[in-house]
């Protein structure tokens, strides 16, 4: 089992990386700026022997996040911004991330981005590629940067790339590829996403790869 450290574990899809992993056993801190907001998940929904913890930190902030992932074996970035513009959220996270976990010789780094990032895969309909890419072009672009800079340190790293996350039941029909959007796939549940996640601790087979999930 890893001792693992979730940033933006406050978020959507974040809490749900938390309660996964929790219950496959894992040990697991989540990451938060406000630590009076965290609501760790209830023993029923995470019924596993991992046990949580909290700490504050703002991922933007080197010295916070070099406190925050000393001890820990593997980092889950689940970090989002609250609308469609990132204002260097990724990029900033991106160097504070690389640097603590060089510093820390924290080994692995699992981040979700999205399936958008590759916005001119051909898998893509060609609305997406020419209507909804140009609307959150900035986002994908701070994506992408995020993915240079993590690529170009020593981190082993995975980056998860769902297609739009939908917020209902899993459902477990999903397909996965490497780099490029699944043909026809629009959509992936949060809870999928962080299943596959959670299951990506202990399998460990997407090293330096970008596995893409959609329905």
């Amino acid at each position: 089992m890893s001792n693992v450290i979730v940033f933006g574990a406050n978020g959507r899809t974040g809490l749900l990386v938390v309660r996964e992993a929790l219950r496959l056993g894992h040990d697991v801190t989540a990451a938060v700026r406000d630590p009076a907001r965290w609501q760790a998940p209830a023993p029923e929904d995470s019924p596993g022997a991992g046990e949580s913890s909290v700490v504050r930190a703002d991922v933007r902030d080197a010295a916070d996040v070099r406190s925050a992932v000393a001890g820990h074996d593997v980092v889950v970035s689940a970090i989002g911004p609250p609308g469609r513009h990132a204002h260097g959220l990724y990029s900033d996270a991106a160097r504070a991330l690389v640097s603590a976990m060089e510093g820390a010789g924290v080994p692995r780094l699992i981040a979700v981005t999205s399936g958008g990032v590759h916005h001119r895969d051909p898998n893509f309909p060609w609305w997406y590629r020419n209507l909804v890419t140009p609307l959150v072009r900035e986002l994908y672009d701070d994506m992408r940067l995020m993915e240079t800079i993590v690529r170009a340190s020593t981190v082993d790293w995975t980056f998860v790339r769902p297609a739009r996350l939908q917020d209902e039941p899993p459902t477990g029909n999903y397909r996965v590829l490497d780099a490029s959007n699944p043909k026809g796939g629009r959509k992936v549940t949060r809870t999928d996403l962080a299943r596959f996640i959670a299951r990506e601790l202990d399998e460990h087979r997407w090293s330096h790869a970008a596995p893409t999930l959609a329905e």
